[in-house]
């Protein structure tokens, strides 16, 4: 072998050991004892524009570039704008129909593969004919189709498949009380597959809940749908798994009746034929819950969880979804409404078998639990968290923000005691997010004003970005996932544990009857402790070192 040839092996798997151990990608730094305002923004309507309230449904996510975060507001605009400088880079409002005023109640998503982004748009919404379109926008916010009428009112956030060719989403016709499942086809926005709980037969119809969405998972988690087969038409199926659930009716005053779930999944051996998908109830019982948000799945697409009516949680863990849940639990009733749903979806620590799960309840409490809510720590708080949780990248803290007081906290994830809090002197209800190396978190109030705090020092490495060209430039990433994205740090560094002031007490006395509940642990904070510290790996240098050194002994 060449010298030179040989040189250049050694350099190659010196590189390849360094990035094995420590992923340029998901470098983490140091957390900062104290957020930094790095910018802010207001949204500000013109003529074109609707109205720029960022409330429950709405937020801020980030772009596959890790650069960029996209906006939606009420009024159905999205935003797009540089996560480190708040520069805008582009602004979409959709087209009115019959001159009426388009609104929104979700986020943008993506595909892991789609090279494009998806919203729902509600027509009419105060009307007795409401409608909804999804529009799908490319990374430049150009249009790229936008979808006919569907009936109703959205429910939630569409969903994208694994390769960008189909997009899933929930709405609700006939004064939101007929739930109906859509399928639409990814490069045209056309309806590909349809069906509602009115053409099921069901009677009173059903209102569907919005969509969760595992890419590509083990298997679909479930027993057969026809009773009697001998095999699964989930077993070995790896194509994208969907859940959702029934939700309250507008009139409901009360939970008098429980609800069912209901999933999809294309077949094994689908040949693109719509004739030969549906969707189906997971399994043949009432459920003793019904939700208002999307069900969280993990664990290869073979966990999830739900927050649920009665402010309470539901867990399969690993069990078959068509069967009954294997655990559950509950937090204080909400004192307006005793049946209010968890207003938020759980978050979760990571995306494997055990995560810890947050979460706000219905009441003024924010929730620590395990994976099968053991170890429950509760957060007695000044207002209701409306808003899911965000985990940093490395589990070293969980950022959680009170909506009716616009108080931020970063807080640690074992005790929820509280390192640092932020006032962002305003309500807070839209989600909020963090940028993929943990180091600013966006966040945005009910008037429609951004901001970006910087929460860990930022590395300034320049790297190709999808996105247009318009600041500091971060590596690329995977498209955004409900959970954290998986990591293979160094040593990963954890906060000063802060015990609790309170010793451990029994569970509220007006928590659901209905669920058993672990003990729990109410937390009053301490004063602020320091914000957790980092520490490096050198072994990248290391291993370039012994490169050059087998070099000269080859010389």
């Amino acid at each position: 072998m060449k010298f030179s040839n040989l040189l250049q092996t050694l350099l190659l798997l010196a590189s390849a050991g360094s990035a094995a151990a420590q992923p340029e990608g998901f470098e983490y730094k140091d957390l900062l004892n104290a957020p930094e305002m790095l910018w802010t923004t207001t949204l500000f309507p013109n003529i074109d524009l609707g109205a720029v309230e960022i409330e429950a449904g709405n937020g801020i996510v980030m772009a596959p570039d890790g650069k960029h975060a996209l906006v939606t507001t009420v009024g159905a605009t999205v935003y797009a704008m540089n996560a480190y400088t708040g520069e805008r880079t582009w602004v979409y409002q959709p087209e009115a129909v019959s001159n009426s005023i388009a609104r929104s109640h979700g986020s943008v998503v993506f595909g892991p593969s789609a090279d494009y982004m998806v919203y729902a748009v509600v027509d009419n919404e105060n009307s007795l004919d409401p409608s909804s379109r999804v529009v799908a926008l490319d990374m430049e916010g150009n249009e790229v189709w936008v979808s006919d009428a569907l009936a109703g009112v959205a429910a939630g956030n569409p969903a994208v498949s694994s390769d960008g060719a189909y997009v899933f989403l929930t709405h609700n016709a006939d004064a939101k009380t007929n739930g109906h499942f859509t399928i639409l086809d990814g490069a045209t926005g056309a309806v590909f597959f349809g069906g509602s709980s009115g053409e099921d037969n069901q009677n009173p119809t059903k209102r569907y809940a919005p969509v969760g969405i595992y890419h590509t998972p083990e298997s679909g988690n479930y027993d057969p749908i026809v009773a009697g087969s001998p095999v699964s038409e989930g077993d070995m199926n790896s194509n994208d798994i969907l859940m959702w659930s029934e939700s309250l009716k507008p009139t409901d005053t009360s939970v008098t009746d429980d609800g069912n779930l209901y999933g999809f999944q294309f077949p094994l051996e689908f040949a693109g034929n719509a004739s030969e998908i549906n969707y189906f109830q997971m399994g043949s019982v009432l459920r003793d819950f019904m939700s208002d948000t999307a069900p969280v799945l993990t664990n290869k697409g073979l966990s999830a969880y739900w927050g649920v009516t009665r402010s309470s949680f539901r867990a399969w863990v690993s069990k078959r979804f068509t069967r009954s849940r294997d655990h559950a639990t509950g937090g204080a009733r909400n004192d307006d409404f005793r049946g209010q749903s968890v207003w938020a979806q759980p978050t979760l620590s990571n995306d494997g078998p055990r995560p810890t799960v947050f979460g706000g309840t219905a009441a003024r409490e924010f929730i620590r639990m395990d994976y099968d809510f053991e170890n429950i720590v509760i957060k007695q708080l000044d207002s209701y968290v409306k808003t899911a949780a965000v985990v940093d990248g490395d589990e070293r803290v969980v950022y959680y923000v009170e909506s009716e007081t616009g108080r931020l906290h970063q807080a640690s994830m074992d005790n929820l005691n509280s390192f640092w809090t932020e006032e962002i002197n305003f309500s807070v209800s839209g989600e909020m997010c963090i940028t993929p190396r943990s180091d600013v978190l966006l966040i945005a109030d009910t008037k429609g004003v951004i901001s970006g705090f910087q929460v860990a020092e930022i590395p300034t490495t320049e790297a190709p970005s999808d996105m247009p060209s318009d600041g500091p430039s971060m590596e690329p990433t995977m498209a955004p996932t409900i959970s954290s994205a998986p990591v293979d740090p160094t040593e990963s560094p954890t906060a000063s544990p802060v015990a609790p002031t309170d010793a451990p007490v029994a569970p509220p006395t007006d928590a659901p009857t209905d669920a058993p509940v672990a003990p729990v642990t109410v937390v009053v904070d301490p004063a602020p402790a320091p914000a957790p510290e980092d520490s490096g790996s050198v072994r990248s240098l290391a291993m370039a070192f012994a490169a050059l050194v087998v070099t000269a002994l080859l010389l």
